[in-house]
């Protein structure tokens, strides 16, 4: 597999798209051939029943065939094949294939000695299952503010670390690896344990680097996904690694069956059934992950003109277009939404409520939250434009041109 960083690299090197088109011929000819286009006059968000490619689709239905066969749909060889594939692209002393990134991130606070009542910091946008996980084993999350990459901002890991924080959870929001060394840096100083969320960024090896726990997601919506939930987390820390499998599966030894290592465990290995699906869908990654952004560069070039009205993603390199968000410098996001819907194409506010901003306890009894208007100036201007693995250009210019009708 090829880091996405460096395919990032090449395509936003080009200055227009003459010369992105001229020096990639091949990749404009792979989206051309995409044979499942509709008809463009409608552009949807994320077509679910174009999340798979029709090769994609086959191969996995004969690789589904081949486990239902054998019967070993929970335990398999699969397993051992995924997580031996993910260990040498991440440069990992070891992965743990697991039922979902949720799970994983549960695992990894598990594995670094998070108990119940110790603090945890994490970003105030992130997908509900960040917190989720934390509030799972019996945590506090507090919530980090966030600067114009959408990711947590460095410094508030002085500005909120004490005495009872006993980790950091860093989210690549939206496939941005923004921030996160510097955040690592920091905690380092602090010596606090990092767990970066990377569920939304597969494919960037460097991340590695800037963690004690890495949890990804192959939920089928991801840039690389399963026929179903599932995940992983990887880490260079022997030692995490062995608590990590042990509270991946019941508190089991590692090589000895169903005898307990520790007092309890989760239920939470990838099945076989699912790791050979994602053992189809990374045959498929570098295809795919070239597509993707090849047209997030030719978002780029197309919407650059905008730049009065709109901000473009911040990180271009370190990404991996998990989504397009768009900052727009007047507030007028519903009414962009309202209009591109009149004209048939679907705008997204992702995740619409900050984590302090619910009807549940957690937020409406969350303290001082004034201190969360920076990060809510930031969302309020905030939308999410339609970018998938097999998006056609002509969806793509139907996109861009409702943007720039709307703000002639």
């Amino acid at each position: 597999m090829e880091d996405i960083s460096s395919l990032n690299a090449s395509f936003f090197r080009s200055e227009s798209e003459v010369e992105l088109k001229n020096a990639y011929p091949e990749v404009y000819g792979l989206i051309d051939s995409e044979n499942e286009y509709e008809d463009t006059s409608i552009v949807p968000f994320l077509p679910l029943h174009r999340l798979n490619s029709i090769s994609e689709r086959q191969q996995c239905l004969e690789i589904i065939s081949e486990v239902i066969e054998t019967g070993l749909f929970t335990s398999g060889h699969f397993i051992g094949h995924i997580e031996d594939k993910l260990r040498e692209f991440y440069d990992a002393q070891t992965c743990i294939a697991t039922s979902s990134g949720t799970d994983a991130l549960k695992i990894a606070l598990k594995a670094v000695g998070v108990g119940i009542g110790d603090e945890v910091i994490l970003p105030i946008n992130s997908f509900a299952a960040t917190e989720n996980a934390v509030m799972a084993i019996g945590a506090i999350p507090v919530f980090a503010n966030i600067d114009a990459s959408y990711n947590m901002i460095p410094n508030e890991v002085e500005r909120l670390s004490n005495v009872r924080t006993r980790a950091i959870i860093p989210v690549c929001l939206y496939g941005s690896t923004r921030n996160i060394s510097e955040v690592f840096r920091k905690a380092r100083q602090a010596e606090i344990p990092v767990i970066v969320d990377a569920a939304q960024c597969f494919g960037i090896k460097s991340i590695m680097n800037f963690c004690d726990i890495l949890a990804l997601s192959f939920n089928p919506f991801k840039n690389i996904g399963t026929f179903g939930k599932s995940g992983s987390l990887l880490t260079r820390s022997p030692e995490f690694a062995q608590i990590s499998r042990q509270y991946s599966y019941h508190g089991f030894a590692e090589g000895k069956k169903n005898i307990k290592a520790q007092n309890w465990g989760l239920n939470s290995r990838m099945d076989n059934i699912q790791a050979a699906t994602l053992s189809v869908k990374i045959k498929h990654f570098g295809v795919n992950s070239t597509k993707r952004c090849l047209l997030a560069a030719r978002y780029h070039m197309l919407l650059k003109d905008l730049s009065c009205e709109i901000h473009l993603p911040i990180e271009q390199t370190e990404n991996t277009w998990h989504l397009y968000p768009l900052f727009l410098r007047n507030l007028c996001r519903n009414q962009l939404i309202s209009y591109a819907k009149k004209r048939n194409v679907e705008l997204e506010i992702y995740y619409p409520v900050l984590s302090h901003c619910g009807d549940h306890e957690l937020a409406t009894s969350y303290p001082a939250k004034m201190q969360f208007r920076p990060s809510e100036d930031i969302h309020s201007s905030l939308v999410h434009i339609p970018l998938h693995n097999h998006m056609s250009f002509e969806e793509q210019n139907k996109v861009v041109e409702v943007l720039h009708d709307f703000f002639r």
